[in-house]
């Protein structure tokens, strides 16, 4: 199976990798970018967000995913038109970026390399309680809907998760606890709900979804004891949806929550082995950890009775994103 990985060292790049049946994780290729934030595919093209190639602007880069998994670039390195772009999605060629510092949401062209102006644009305004981190909007995720008529767009700055159409019309709004900070979100296979991680309240908000329409049922906490300094990140969720994932910051730790409609109970709780776990990626029988700090990714096996010790970790500088191809 291989798996992509984002380093966002100044000598990183795209680590392309082979996870093996037994969870060994070996690199194979290292394609160069300029501090790659965030990876996604759409069919045989794999796009990278890049922090800021630009002066004050990310940028994205389109490759061909050959058949042996290699990447090869397709045009030149493209502007997000926003500053530190935080998450994109992409379908039949087209690239929607979230761009966190602006609070804004890029359409880019479908062609590698097009026009130096984006289709289109849409700005968010408002603000959360935080005077430190909520003056603004802020993007943090897109996210299409199941039924494949709109996306959702997460906004750590206003607690808030949009509903907008692919042509950036907006369509509704879910308000969520004040000051939690929604940061990534996932659906459950069946489309009628969706779990948002909340970086700044530390918890998982569950929302029923219906025809572009997302509703708050309840917010529960990601631990069951507040640890100082933590906040949650990364987010997924199990094929048959009766498992979701939360990796913590600060505490250094993933939990697990098992999951019955909007109901989620938190059923453990255990170490990165890692430090910074910022995002993971889960394959059927593996939990993959991108631990920041401590330059590593780790593997975790998934149907031990308690999952616990890696079955290995690889060296990797600065790990930002973790994106299987399956």
């Amino acid at each position: 199976m291989t798996v992509y990985i984002a380093s966002r060292d100044e000598k990183g790049g795209i680590l392309r990798c082979e996870l093996s049946g037994n969870g060994q994780l070996e690199e194979r290729e290292l394609t160069r970018a300029d501090r790659p934030a965030y990876l996604c595919r759409d069919g045989d093209r794999l796009y990278a967000l890049l922090r800021e190639p630009f002066q004050l602007m990310s940028g994205l880069n389109t490759y061909m995913i050959n058949d042996d998994a290699a990447l090869s670039m397709l045009g030149d390195t493209r502007s997000t038109h926003g500053l530190y772009s935080a998450h994109l999605f992409a379908e039949a060629g087209k690239v929607w970026i979230a761009n966190y510092i602006d609070g804004t949401v890029a359409l880019l062209r479908e062609e590698a390399g097009g026009e130096a102006f984006p289709d289109r644009m849409l700005a968010f305004s408002g603000h959360g309680p935080d005077q430190s981190r909520q003056l603004s909007s802020h993007p943090h995720c897109v996210v299409p809907t199941p039924d494949g008529k709109y996306l959702c767009i997460c906004d750590l700055g206003t607690d808030r998760v949009h509903v907008i159409t692919p042509l950036l019309e907006p369509v509704s709004e879910c308000l969520l606890p004040a000051g939690c900070g929604p940061r990534h979100l996932v659906f459950t296979p069946d489309g009628g709900y969706a779990f948002c991680s909340n970086e700044m309240g530390t918890s998982v908000s569950a929302m029923s979804y219906h025809d572009g329409v997302l509703s708050a049922v309840r917010t529960v906490p990601a631990l069951s004891e507040h640890t100082e300094g933590t906040s949650s990140s990364g987010i997924r969720i199990s094929k048959d949806g009766k498992k979701l994932f939360v990796s913590n910051r600060g505490s250094d730790s993933v939990s697990f929550f098992s999951v019955e409609g909007s109901e989620l109970c938190l059923t453990d709780t255990i170490p990165a082995f890692g430090t910074s776990p910022r995002e993971i990626a889960l394959t059927d029988d593996f939990l993959l950890c991108a631990n920041e700090l401590s330059d590593s990714v780790t593997v975790i096996p998934l149907h031990d009775k308690r999952p616990g010790t890696p079955v290995c970790t690889l060296h990797v500088k600065t790990p930002w994103c973790i994106l299987v191809l399956e």
